[in-house]
């Protein structure tokens, strides 16, 4: 047979397993389906799911692109963590089947209970929200993916609440301003103490203690602008401001003045 023809014949038969037997392998995911992960065998990670779909072409290769600078990548969340299925098998009934929990994209009303899987205080602040409260009356929209994105999401961050972000496409400047403004003071606090803790010199023993505890602090300050009020913004900032004064009471603190030093 010539090149040619086994290269027809190969094309055929991937056609058939994408066109056929890849539609029976998934399922539509709901808010009461959500997916397992391969992550409970004990075995070592291999991703045949991106070496896979960036060979495919378009839409398939970007959205690998999207998730390799993604803050999920950087974090070692991979795709089964979302999608279920085996990415340590290369058999494509095997990665993508729905024995091994694969599900494809989350219906709208699904997305806040899937992504909450793992963001568990986000998805209590978004529930409290104006966006919760209206998030069925209003078609299941706006949710996580609306502000997020799905592959490239990015590491939160104060812009993030702007009219050049996804709130300015529903909101005008004023109320982003009544939601931003309470933020703007505390988020430079954190991002100078943050450049503080990491210019400590290496052996102070203070410095992993002091930014385990910041950077706890600033997770819980990232999940602030999801309750979009501006009096819950400040009621509950109240408690992160505290500890931050703590904190950089610990930066400048010398135990060289204490008596009997």
């Amino acid at each position: 047979m010539s090149f040619l023809l086994r290269t027809v014949a190969v094309l055929i038969m991937l056609t058939f397993v994408l066109g056929v037997i890849l539609p029976t392998a998934r399922g539509q995911r709901t808010p009461e389906s959500p997916v397992t992960s391969w992550r409970k065998l004990e075995t070592p990670m291999t991703d045949n799911c991106a070496l896979c779909h960036q060979r495919l072409g378009e839409p398939l290769s970007r959205q690998v692109a999207e998730w390799q600078g993604s803050i999920h990548a950087w974090n070692g969340v991979f795709c089964d963590t979302c999608h279920g299925g085996d990415p340590t098998s290369t058999i494509l009934t095997v990665a993508m089947g729905e024995q091994n929990g694969f599900m494809d994209a989350p219906l709208p009303e699904a997305v806040p209970d899937d992504c909450g899987r793992c963001h568990p205080e986000a998805l209590e602040s978004f529930w409290e929200s104006a966006h919760g409260d209206l998030f069925e009356a209003n078609d299941f929209e706006p949710e996580c993916v609306t502000c997020h994105n799905s592959h490239d999401v990015t590491e939160v961050h104060i812009d993030m609440v702007s009219m050049t972000a996804a709130c300015g496409e529903c909101h005008n400047q004023d109320y982003i301003d009544e939601v931003r403004n309470p933020l703007i003071d505390t988020d430079g606090r954190i991002e100078r103490l943050y450049g503080q803790i990491l210019a400590m010199p290496g052996d102070n023993p203070n410095a992993p203690y002091l930014r385990n505890r910041l950077v706890r602090v600033r997770k819980e300050f990232r999940g602030l602008a999801h309750y979009l009020a501006t009096n819950t913004i400040v009621t509950r900032r109240q408690a992160i401001d505290r500890e931050l004064d703590y904190i950089e009471f610990m930066l400048h603190f010398d135990d060289s003045t204490v008596e009997g030093k």
